[in-house]
């Protein structure tokens, strides 16, 4: 078989998971089985909203000793380099953080399952209050990094065995 041949058969091979994996991802979401990838990111917002509650709470401890000390005339540089971990900043930054990866995970489900729904991208647009330039930008880059994960996946045999991209097992000592 010539090495073409063989290109070929992996590019094919690698669309055709890409389609499987794409029906089979839309039915489970239709089923509503479990699999529901939205209730699994709104799982996800509320543990970090649980756990930014406890880190707000301490935040707002800090603000108040922070606040304290510059009123005692105490220089920023020693006021922020004599706090505990984490620092009023650090937590400032996880809070964010936190907030904002759960509610980027939800929103991008959310894209994904409306459409799924048949909801066209105008209308998912009005719902989230946004263009329908954004809601394509999430759809293409949602596209792009499944196309990359099946491409991954057709390096393995989805158990972390490598293959030679057509299924065929390797040693992992290269093809």
């Amino acid at each position: 078989m010539l090495a073409t041949d063989a290109t070929k058969l992996r590019q094919q091979e690698t669309r055709r998971r890409g389609a499987e994996s794409a029906m089979q991802d839309q039915n489970d979401e239709r089923r509503g089985d479990g699999s529901d990838e939205v209730l699994k990111a709104l799982d996800e917002l509320e543990t970090v909203l649980r756990e930014n509650a406890e880190s707000e709470r301490l935040l707002a401890q800090r603000i108040a000793e922070v606040r304290l000390a510059r009123e005692n005339g105490r220089e920023w540089k020693g006021i922020l380099g004599d706090e505990d971990d984490p620092g009023t900043v650090q937590l400032v930054s996880a809070i964010l953080r936190r907030q904002s990866e759960a509610s980027g995970y939800l929103r991008r489900e959310l894209v994904v399952a409306l459409r799924a729904e048949g909801q066209s991208i105008p209308s998912i647009a009005h719902l989230f209050g946004v263009t329908h330039q954004r809601v394509s930008n999430l759809l293409r880059r949602v596209a792009q990094g499944n196309a990359a994960a099946v491409a991954a996946n057709a390096k393995t045999d989805g158990v972390g065995a490598k293959t030679d991209g057509v299924g065929a097992k390797t040693d992992g000592a290269g093809v």
